[in-house]
């Protein structure tokens, strides 16, 4: 396992390109999922495509990949790029690092679009999501230092993968598990993060199963 003020460096950077693009990104996906479909919905826009010979699961994967993964991959791209520019040796030498990211809130916008078929008020839950993950991941962080309860860590780092990233290589606003001598291991990083992905994906299946069976526009 290598480890080093290398590796703390590209995160470092990484999470400096992230921030405002991320943002960004977030305010993207949700006028298009949590506004934009929903409102498609209730106008009857969606009820007029359901007509047309195409099936219904490709017609909310041409919807996901539009209104989540194009915007993301734009995200993702512009982070990777701004590290390659910053530290391209380092970006060509730990391509693992580059890994972390999150499409969760934007899955859970997606069911809400779906199920609530409302833009307004989805657009109200999409944002109340996005604030009620913060503080969920605040509060484990703030249970888990104060009580040590590893179960709060393992919990905090499966919805903040990319905090185990920080943490492993011993970046500023890292936190490891209290009353151990190691850090984290690189491969328990990856296991959160693929926890975390694993997550996302259930709730990316359960939208298009609940499209693609109960779905009933109105």
């Amino acid at each position: 396992m290598i480890m080093g003020p290398e590796e703390a460096r590209l995160l470092m950077s990484m999470n400096f390109a992230s921030g405002l693009m991320g943002f960004i990104t977030f305010i993207i996906v949700l006028k298009n999922i949590a506004y934009g479909l929903a409102n498609e919905i209730r106008k009857g826009l969606l009820q007029t495509y359901l007509t047309y010979p195409i099936g219904r699961g490709r017609l909310l994967l041409v919807k996901v990949i539009s209104g989540i993964l194009v915007p993301v991959a734009f995200v993702v791209l512009s982070i990777a790029v701004s590290t390659a520019i910053t530290f391209p040796e380092l970006a060509a030498e730990h391509p693992e690092v580059l890994l972390a990211g999150s499409l969760l809130p934007a899955a859970l916008m997606l069911l809400v679009a779906i199920v609530v078929k409302r833009g307004g008020t989805s657009l109200a839950i999409g944002i109340a999501i996005v604030f009620a993950l913060q503080i969920a991941n605040s509060l484990l962080m703030m249970t888990a230092s104060l009580t040590g309860w590893e179960s709060a860590w393992r919990a905090y780092y499966v919805l903040s993968p990319f905090s185990a990233y920080l943490a492993h290589y011993s970046v500023p606003g890292g936190f490891t598990l209290p009353g151990k001598s190691l850090k984290l291991e690189l491969w328990e990083c990856h296991a959160y993060l693929a926890s975390h992905y694993a997550i996302i994906v259930a709730l990316y299946a359960l939208a298009f199963a609940y499209f693609l069976r109960r779905f009933e526009p109105t």
